[in-house]
């Protein structure tokens, strides 16, 4: 079993998250994470890029077959590889108080990578992208 922090579409009642996780997961408790969310022009799902916000997301627990198909939707093709769309980070991770609850893998877009650049568009502000897709009548 893996520990993830996700914070776009694999939480629950998004459509990554009933594709993959639902009926397979444990799902934890929600955290934050220090980063700045956005947009992807032409994409539907967001991205985390380095930043002093408070991003919040989810702590899910689930198998590693489970997690190595996610690793491959998101892109992630190993560590320090320049194809990959987001890499995976251990960071630190808060509770909603600002303190520190430990330490997960998180996916961060990868802005290294040539075939993101000019992609990122607006800044979701509310740093929380369930809430965003809901104002928008977005797809969940």
């Amino acid at each position: 079993m893996k520990k993830m922090f996700v914070y776009g579409t694999l939480r629950i009642g998004m459509y990554n998250y009933e594709k993959y996780y639902k009926g397979c997961d444990c799902f934890l408790g929600y955290g934050y994470v220090k980063g700045a969310l956005y947009t992807i022009k032409g994409k539907d799902y967001p991205a985390l890029i380095t930043g002093n916000g408070m991003v919040l997301g989810e702590i899910h627990e689930v198998p590693d077959e489970v997690q190595d198909k996610v690793d491959w939707m998101e892109g992630f093709f190993g560590e320090g590889d320049p194809g990959n769309e987001y890499d995976k980070v251990v960071s630190v991770i808060y509770d909603d108080e600002g303190k520190e609850i430990g330490h997960l893998p998180v996916y961060f877009y990868n802005t290294g990578n040539p075939a993101n650049d000019g992609l990122l568009g607006d800044s979701i502000e509310c740093n929380d992208y369930v809430k965003y897709m809901g104002q928008r009548g977005g797809m969940l």
